[in-house]
């Protein structure tokens, strides 16, 4: 009954506290929720605690990043860097400390289906349909600095790009794979989730998007469960980075790339 109770503080700080410090920027009351759930972790059993720390350590780096949509190089490269080190930690700490095969990256265990191809066309059908809407009606676009310049376009593109990538590795890979080991694979990608959409949130996903994409981020944690091919997932979701990105352009600019339709 302790290391349920433990167990059950801990998950709920690593959230709370993962809003607290990332998109409410309330670095100190999120650290010290991170920092409480943390303790807790101390009273559940050696497996839960030693990956579960590994949680509270990724995210206590993550909120020291400068999580915005500058496309400055230096900024990007500092934000990259922490990013990396987000990702690398657990990844380390599991495969050569613990010598546990955990977090891995399957790239070739998946068929592509018409099914599956099916869906990625939805998801492009939808993120069409719902992106410029989101961005006209909530004045997001303005969160994200576009040049009309094919340097500058080409430094959002690889920033778009590269950002969905992570998200994949971090949310999915990493927590849902360190998550899944101690609860239930529903009550682990409802926590990866809600990592998930604070992080996107704080990079600019304001207004209302979060009801998208915590159940965007659901849907990508369900879909790898089933398919478990990393190349999949990072597809569905570079598809819509791609109308995220074209919709940005036109948001920005609507007589250069008017492919959307005015609301």
């Amino acid at each position: 009954m302790r290391h349920m109770i433990a167990k059950s503080i801990s998950l709920g700080a690593l959230m709370i506290g993962a809003v607290l410090a990332i998109p409410l920027e309330q670095q100190l009351a999120g650290y010290s929720v991170l920092a409480f759930g943390s303790l807790v972790t101390l009273y559940a059993e050696k497996s839960f605690r030693k990956h579960i720390l590994l949680l509270f350590g990724s995210l206590a780096i993550l909120a020291l990043a400068p999580i915005n949509t500058d496309i400055d190089l230096q900024h990007m490269t500092i934000m990259g860097l922490i990013l990396a080190a987000a990702v690398g930690l657990p990844f380390y700490v599991t495969r050569y400390i613990y010598k546990e095969k955990i977090i891995e990256f399957p790239i070739a265990r998946h068929t592509w289906t018409r099914a599956h191809i099916g869906y990625l066309v939805l998801a492009a059908v939808l993120s069409y349909l719902l992106l410029p809407f989101w961005m006209q009606s909530t004045g997001a676009y303005q969160n994200w600095s576009v040049e009309l310049s094919p340097g500058q376009l080409g430094v959002l593109f690889i920033g778009t790009n590269g950002l969905g990538i992570w998200d994949e590795l971090f949310f999915i890979i990493t927590c849902l794979a360190l998550l899944r080991k101690h609860v239930p694979f529903w009550v682990a990608n409802l926590i990866q989730a809600v990592l998930f959409t604070a992080f996107l949130y704080e990079l600019g996903f304001r207004g209302w998007a979060p009801f998208l994409i915590y159940p965007f981020a659901l849907l990508q944690g369900e879909v790898f469960r089933r398919t478990q091919n990393l190349v999949y997932i990072i597809a569905i979701h570079l598809t819509i980075d791609f109308v995220l990105y074209l919709a940005l352009i036109n948001a920005h600019y609507p007589d250069v790339l008017n492919i959307f339709i005015t609301r």
